[in-house]
């Protein structure tokens, strides 16, 4: 009985599987508003609060490469009506770079679903000398150190991304972080900083109007919007697929009906055509499924960054 009386004093106590949702839902972005992130969050929400019956409120919490956010989920009551929209940076390489990260990405998280997954790109100023992967390659090699790589931030996704891409092909390229996208297209742009590592849909309208050009993109299939674009793995790059995910999560012990509830929900809404039209628009993939899985890939993402930024001597605090 007491245990009974304890439970039931919880504030998630009296969510129901059976008429759940009964109330708006809150998904928390872990980034401000305008950028890719919300972007999808706010198109995402849309479509699945028409699945779910209710509306979705979106709380943008900004701070910290998007460890604010992710905290706030994680401290969130499990009932189902706080969820988040989390990426490889919250969930991957800030574990890689932070230290004393105040939430565990695995343990501290239900992942609910996988939601979609923006591929990345290696572009250079048109004057660089090669404009192919071979002569690309070719040229770093026959200078190292000689050539520098632009990034969105010291110690973000696209830093440990081209750092995961010197491991895999011995290249010695020096990294100039930016304060965002941006700023690093521009200098790139430039001539400031011949080389550049950066999510597709950033870089893709330069890309079509000639002020880059694309030598490979970091993904396990090509881009419909530069379909005549390689993947690395097809350059013979082995094992380098570092799309940049973004995925739906909630805090730790979810009920299982509840979880179904959301997951089901998450994939019939990201299976919207309105939804995936405005993601092939971003360069995105819709991955969304019901398969399991995703709390597991996040933790071999996790496992991948820390190596990455063990052998790039990669630390942020």
């Amino acid at each position: 009985m007491k245990l009974l009386a304890a439970a039931t004093a919880l504030p998630w106590a009296d969510a129901r599987a059976d008429d759940f949702p009964n109330k708006p839902i809150r998904m928390i972005l872990p980034f401000p508003p305008g950028g890719t992130t919300d972007v999808v969050g706010r198109v995402f929400g849309e479509a699945y609060g028409k699945v779910l019956g209710q509306p979705v409120i979106i709380d943008n919490r900004a701070g910290a490469g998007g460890s604010v956010g992710a905290r706030a989920i994680a401290q969130a009551a499990p009932d189902g009506y706080t969820i988040g929209l989390v990426t490889i940076s919250t969930h991957g390489t800030n574990s890689a770079v932070y230290k004393s990260l105040p939430y565990d990405p695995v343990k501290d998280f239900t992942a609910i679903t996988k939601l979609s997954a923006f591929p990345g790109v290696i572009a250079v100023n048109p004057a660089f000398p090669a404009k192919n992967f071979k002569e690309f390659m070719e040229t770093l090699k026959a200078a190292p150190g000689r050539y520098s790589y632009a990034s969105s931030g010291a110690g973000g996704a696209t830093n440990l991304c081209m750092e995961l891409f010197k491991s895999k092909t011995g290249v010695f390229i020096t990294h100039i972080p930016y304060r965002g996208s941006g700023p690093a297209i521009n200098d790139v742009i430039a001539g400031q900083v011949p080389i550049l590592w950066d999510a597709l849909p950033s870089a893709l309208p330069f890309i079509k109007a000639g002020k880059l050009v694309a030598i490979g993109v970091a993904s396990d299939r090509r881009s419909p919007q530069l379909p005549d674009v390689p993947t690395f793995t097809e350059l013979g790059v082995k094992d380098y697929e570092p799309d940049l995910w973004n995925g739906i999560v909630g805090p730790a012990r979810i009920p299982p009906e509840i979880f179904k509830r959301l997951q089901s929900a998450a994939v019939e809404a990201a299976g919207n055509p309105e939804f995936k039209a405005r993601m092939s628009e971003l360069g995105a993939n819709v991955v969304a499924s019901n398969s399991p899985g995703f709390s597991q890939a996040i933790a071999k993402d996790v496992a991948l960054w820390k190596e990455v930024a063990k052998f790039a001597n990669i630390s942020l605090d």
